[in-house]
């Protein structure tokens, strides 16, 4: 994979050409019903199993005049990686239609299972309402547009005000002092995910937060950030056992109050409000704290159309109402997450709860997509299990820097 920056500002398109989105994009409709027999798709969706989704799906069935079968992922992130990667392999038509995390599509856009979506769907005047560096670097191959990214995921900072009460953490040294709070035994002012294929979105946050690089080992600052982390588990300020969690663990124990706070991606908001933990008094979506840089990670769900697709014609309908301001704003809405157009979300006032906090993370945080390499998964478990090597103090600082540029000098 060509070599490029972790550092590209994402909020540089709000500003500058990628928010260039054209009046023919913005006055969009939806597209015409198709021809009687191609009226028929079958979406794989991460949130098959919601009601809320449901709702989404019968409104676009509605509006499409189409037929749309929803099929469930394992819950596992490796054994719906793994599935996706099956079928697709195989050049199976069972599936028209994947959604996908940006792990899935860096690996799936080099393997020419994708069908390309720059002339049916993704055309530029549609194109310019996304975030340019993201779509450049995730979505696209060699000028290609690969995928339909349906909603923009933001890593923030979440704290639980029953545990915190007024305390503030803007800084670094606010979030230092949260640490050291003692919140009684088996609880900690701060926990994360650091399962093998999960902790690279942790890693990459406290280095962009400490101005260092993924892709430089041997940075002061990318060695600052590890140091911090190595530490927290050494004054037992964060727990060790965090290294067998994914982000479901993670948000359970946050939900129990294990956790004071966590730095967990915005989507996660739909599941505080569905469990009536988003309120004032207990779960609450807050200003990144600021260490060396205000900087986070963004991520995004989105569509994929199976080149070995049999309904092409009625799945590139169903991408364009995904795609359009109309099918954007609903799945926002209904789901509580923010879309991907960036046009939407500096011109349209959704209906999501915590929205007004949401556009300001996007309008005056730095932004940066995560760094994939093509062997996305087996690069990212690989580091994982490098990390984890190192916090068990398995391996010195030195021996964990080697192994990781080892990893990234492949991407």
């Amino acid at each position: 994979m060509k070599k490029y920056v972790l550092g590209i500002l994402f909020c540089s398109c709000l500003l500058g050409t990628g928010i260039g989105c054209s009046e023919k994009a913005r006055e969009e409709k939806i597209p015409e019903t198709g021809k009687s027999g191609q009226n028929e798709i079958t979406i794989m969706h991460v949130d098959a199993d919601y009601p809320e989704f449901q709702k989404f799906i019968d409104q676009a069935e509605k509006d499409l005049d189409l037929k749309i079968h929803i099929v469930s992922y394992p819950e596992n992130a490796d054994n719906r990686q793994a599935e996706v990667s099956t079928i697709l392999s195989a050049g199976e038509d069972s599936v028209d239609i994947f959604s996908v995390n940006d792990e899935m599509v860096s690996e799936f856009k080099y393997k020419g299972y994708l069908e390309p979506l720059n002339d049916t769907v993704m055309t530029e005047d549609i194109l310019s309402c996304y975030p340019e560096s993201y779509m450049e670097h995730i979505a696209m191959l060699d000028g290609k547009v690969y995928s339909v990214p349906y909603y923009m995921d933001i890593m923030v900072f979440w704290v639980n005000k029953s545990m915190i009460g007024d305390m503030e953490i803007r800084t670094q040294e606010d979030f230092q002092r949260l640490l050291e709070t003692d919140f009684g035994e088996g609880r900690y002012g701060y926990g994360s995910a650091w399962d093998s294929a999960y902790v690279y979105n942790e890693l990459s946050e406290f280095i962009n937060f400490f101005g260092g690089s993924y892709y430089d080992w041997n940075s002061p600052s990318t060695r600052e950030a590890l140091t911090f982390l190595a530490d927290i588990v050494k004054k037992e300020q964060t727990p060790i056992e965090q290294i067998t969690d994914q982000y479901e663990q993670l948000e359970q124990k946050f939900l129990e109050g294990t956790y004071a706070s966590i730095f967990v991606y915005s989507g996660t908001l739909d599941m505080f409000v569905r469990a009536g933990a988003y309120r004032e008094d207990f779960i609450q979506l807050a200003p990144l704290p600021r260490f060396k840089e205000n900087v986070t990670n963004i991520a995004a769900w989105q569509y994929i159309l199976n080149k070995s697709s049999a309904n092409k014609e009625a799945a590139i309908r169903f991408l364009k109402y995904a795609a359009s301001r109309e099918g954007s704003i609903a799945y926002a809405e209904y789901m509580n997450r923010l879309p991907v157009r960036l046009d939407i979300i500096r011109e349209e006032d959704l209906d999501i709860p915590g929205f007004e906090q949401l556009r300001e993370y996007v309008e005056n945080t730095e932004l940066k997509e995560r760094p994939f390499s093509r062997n996305t998964m087996e690069d990212i478990t690989s580091m994982g299990a490098l990390f984890q090597r190192y916090v068990l103090e398995e391996i010195s600082l030195e021996e964990f820097c080697k192994g990781a540029q080892n990893i990234t000098d492949g991407f």
